[in-house]
């Protein structure tokens, strides 16, 4: 496991399984979304109520992305892994089966648990196999699958429920879980756990990150640059439903302009970050994004509120956001290699709890404006610019040989 291989073409089925197994949790959380009115009515229970079945999972993941790092080190990535989508699966049946609200939000829970354990063990397992830079490449083939499940999610999840009611969706997942289950344990490589890996309580391994410097160097900066596109998505549906007047629906359409932006951003981080290295791929990603933040300042300060003048722009950032977090991923998680899963661990927590923070602080600031929304966007990406730019001062690995392209 101490040494990087290359990424080559005949790693693309491995990208392919690692993008599924991680947009397992992303995709389960957002096609539950046209089934709320659906469960609402079944069981009798107030719109608030039926939300906590949304609710439960965001809550859920965010502390959960905390265990799988700590136990992957320890006992490996494909037992915990194969375990953790079993727990998916129970859920999922406890949601298929669930005879009251209590039940569902229940097994809601449990799904979350299950599923965040692939958001944290895919990226540790590509720095196991690929190394720092060949990892940042990995990860940007690996982005470029997983963004497509939860993107088609809500729509998918309207048409099942149409279909086949509302439990139609938990029997798609109950299936999808269990292909990827068997998958996992069929074609997912096992690289033994090293000896520095198996050590120390989890405690020792939390600390050992913590203490690295270069570790919060690149994960700051990954939490800054995901943090302008929460900020976007804090205060999009707000503006776009409240402020000018559009349909939800409407709202859905528009975003899948970002979405594709950040599509295209990992295709461009996986071509090029071979040949430039991280530190200068964060560096191309912050500074785009901060560029393409001002047209969000203008258009807000003129008045011209139209949904193309904001989703344009976004789609400019999330492209740069793609260019830019694969590579901070890499940086962070390779900073720990007796770790790495821990490290893993760590940067999906933050970036779940700055997400939530981003989120409070675009609701405490609304006031019928797209002042809220601008402000926070161009906050982070300014940050992100300016961490990018104190980045360029830290050694960076040779860049990766052709061979990885």
């Amino acid at each position: 496991m101490g040494t990087a291989t290359t990424v080559r073409g005949e790693h693309r089925s491995l990208f392919l399984l690692l993008a599924l197994i991680a947009a397992l949790g992303p995709m389960t959380m957002q096609i539950m979304m046209p089934a709320l009115p659906a469960i609402q009515q079944e069981f009798g229970a107030s719109v608030a109520q039926a939300q906590l079945t949304f609710s439960v999972f965001v809550f859920t993941i965010g502390p959960a992305l905390l265990i799988y790092g700590p136990l992957s080190d320890r006992y490996g990535r494909r037992p915990v892994l194969a375990v953790a989508i079993g727990v998916f699966c129970i859920g999922t049946l406890m949601c298929l089966l669930a005879p009251s609200l209590g039940w569902l939000v229940a097994g809601r829970a449990i799904q979350a648990l299950g599923s965040a354990a692939g958001l944290v063990i895919t990226r540790a397992l590509l720095s196991d196999l690929f190394g720092r830079d060949g990892m940042a490449t990995a990860l940007s083939w690996m982005s470029m699958a997983m963004v497509i499940p939860p993107m088609v999610a809500p729509s998918v999840g309207g048409l099942l429920v149409d279909q086949m009611s509302w439990r139609g969706i938990f029997l798609v997942l109950l299936v999808a879980g269990g292909a990827v289950l068997w998958c996992t344990l069929r074609y997912l490589p096992e690289p033994p756990p090293t000896a520095a890996q198996r050590e120390g309580s989890w405690i020792e391994k939390y600390r050992t990150v913590l203490g690295r410097r270069s570790f919060y160097a690149y994960a700051v900066q990954g939490v800054l640059i995901i943090g302008i596109f929460y900020g976007f998505m804090a205060g999009a549906p707000y503006l776009m439903v409240n402020v000018m007047g559009r349909p939800a629906t409407e709202y859905g359409l528009f975003f899948l302009l970002p979405a594709g932006g950040y599509l295209l951003g990992s295709y461009l981080s996986a071509r090029l970050s071979g040949r430039l290295g991280i530190n200068r791929m964060v560096l191309l990603g912050a500074v785009l994004a901060f560029m393409f933040t001002l047209p969000l300042v203008v258009v807000t300060g003129v008045g011209w509120w139209v949904p193309l003048a904001f989703f344009l722009p976004m789609t400019l950032i999330t492209v740069a956001n793609g260019i830019a977090v694969p590579s901070a991923q890499s940086g962070a998680i390779s900073a720990v290699p007796e770790a790495s899963g821990t490290a893993s661990s760590m940067i999906g927590f933050l970036q779940q709890a700055f997400a939530a923070v981003i989120i409070q602080v675009v609701g405490l600031l609304q006031n019928d404006t797209p002042w809220p929304m601008v402000i926070v966007v161009v906050a982070s990406a300014l940050l992100s610019a300016l961490g990018a730019l104190l980045l360029q001062r830290r050694p960076t690995s040779p860049p990766v040989t052709s061979e990885t392209r």
